[in-house]
Order: structure tokens, then C-alpha cells, then sequence
């Protein structure tokens, strides 16, 4: 059993020259699926282009909260019917992100509620995107439904006891390359804590390669590095893992 890249951009400029090299290069590597995330009308269009013309990848659509400032009615509007497509697995990236400040936090919020509206009326799952505002997004989800939710903390960065809120509130956790960095303890100990039923992995290749690889482009063949640190924590094999993730994104994404 190999596993799921739970979050990845095979679709952006970064892979343009090598995508299929990269692509069959992770598949043996072990990487079975992909599933590539759009993060505007744009990209998420293409997202799902490429999801087309392969078996084994699907696509999200979503306006990631760096990019809320632009975006409309219409926008949304289009991100709704992109979701309409078999081949479209989630809504997403979305979220918060108040570590850049490339879009107003206000903005970011009222966006945010509207995708969440839109996961009550369509049932796909929400690929969730967060920094520096775990509590603002606890807060807010509550205040928008009633737990539980169907959806992943993307790239998990936070510790155990916030880890642990999310869970309570549907949520799976998707740790990415930062987990095997030098002095990421804290990270570690939130993925050693994460019930198994609700841990995933991802690359979000380009970006965020392992230590290993640090400051080289990542793509998803690197997640075994990631996989591996946690099977040290959880005292499993990589199979075992794999098994287990590979269930899990399937539940959630509805891949089997």
C-alpha cells in the first residue's frame, strides 16, 4: 500500500517543465494519489484540467485567504460550479491567514463564511488553510454550524492541545515537511498525540520540502521522509501507515 498526497500544486509554474517527470517520479517513489489543490478561479480550472487527465489525481477548488482581496461574487459563484465536477474532491484552500497579511483579516472572515455556507449545502469536504489564527478559525466555525465538520487542517502547524480542538470538531490533521524539522518538537508531539483515525500527510509541493531537502522545490515523492518521522512516533511500520492514511483520505475525500 503506498500513500496519498492529501494536498499538493502539480499544476503550478514551478513544474512546468518536468510535471510528468515529477508525476511518475512520485508514483514510484509511492505516492498513489494526488490530490491538487486550487487556490483562485484560475488555478483551481486548471487543477481540475489536470485532475482530467489522469486516474489517480483529483482536484479542489477553493480562494485561498491570501487571495480573498480580489475576489467577487462572481468568483465565488464560478468556484461553485468548478465543484460540481466528479473530479472535484473538496473545497478548498480556504481559511485564514493572519502571518502575511496579503488580504484584510475582516475579508478573510466574511469569504470564509461563505465557503463554509457553501460545505453545508454541497457536503464536500473543506481543505482548510491556517496561520496565526487557529483560535479566529475555531471561533468562527463554530459560530457558523454545528459540529461535527467533514474537512482537514492543511499543514498542521500548531501544537496538542489545538490539534486535539479541531479533531473535536470533525476535523482530520494533515502534517507536511515542517514535521521533520530540527526544532519543530512541539509539531511532533501533536502528530504523536493525533488519533490515527484522523492523520494525514501531504507535501504542498512546491513548497515546504523536508529537512532532507530543504530549499530545493518539493514535490510528492518527498512525503516519505515526512511519513517516516511519523512512523517513529506512532511506532508503526511505513506500510502500517500507509494503510491507515491511504483509509483515511478516502473516507474523507471519498476515493474508495
Amino acid at each position: 500500500m503506498g500513500f496519498v498526497d492529501t494536498h499538493v500544486h502539480l499544476h503550478f509554474p514551478e513544474y512546468d517543465t518536468d510535471r510528468q517527470t515529477v508525476i511518475e517520479r512520485s508514483r514510484k517513489a509511492g505516492i498513489e494519489t494526488f490530490v491538487n489543490v486550487g487556490t483562485d478561479v484560475a488555478s483551481s480550472r486548471v487543477s481540475l484540467d489536470l485532475a482530467q487527465q489522469y486516474e489517480f489525481i483529483w482536484a479542489t477548488a477553493g480562494i485561498h485567504p491570501h487571495d480573498v482581496k480580489d475576489s467577487n461574487a462572481e468568483a465565488f459563484q464560478e468556484i461553485e460550479k468548478l465543484l460540481k465536477h466528479p473530479k472535484m474532491v473538496a473545497i478548498g484552500e480556504v481559511g485564514l491567514d493572519f502571518f502575511r497579511h496579503h488580504s484584510p483579516r475582516e475579508k478573510q472572515k466574511e469569504v470564509l463564511r461563505q465557503f463554509i455556507r457553501l460545505h453545508r449545502k454541497i457536503k464536500k469536504p473543506l481543505v482548510l488553510h491556517c496561520r496565526e489564527a487557529y483560535e479566529d478559525l475555531r471561533i468562527l466555525l463554530n459560530e457558523e454550524m454545528t459540529p461535527p465538520f467533514q474537512g482537514v487542517m492543511h499543514c498542521f502547524s500548531s501544537d496538542c492541545e489545538t490539534m486535539k480542538k479541531f479533531v473535536d470538531l470533525g476535523f482530520y490533521i494533515s502534517f507536511a515537511g515542517p514535521l521533520t524539522y530540527k526544532k519543530n518538537d512541539v509539531l511532533r508531539d501533536a502528530c504523536r498525540a493525533c488519533p490515527k483515525d484522523r492523520l494525514l500527510f501531504e507535501t504542498d509541493a512546491p513548497f515546504l520540502p523536508p529537512q532532507s531537502v530543504r530549499g530545493k522545490r518539493n514535490e510528492s515523492g518527498y512525503l516519505l521522509e515526512t511519513a517516516q518521522v511519523a512512523c517513529e512516533l506512532h511506532k508503526m511500520t511505513l506500510e502500517e501507515l500507509g494503510n491507515i492514511t491511504t483509509a483515511n483520505a478516502g473516507k474523507l475525500f471519498g476515493l474508495c
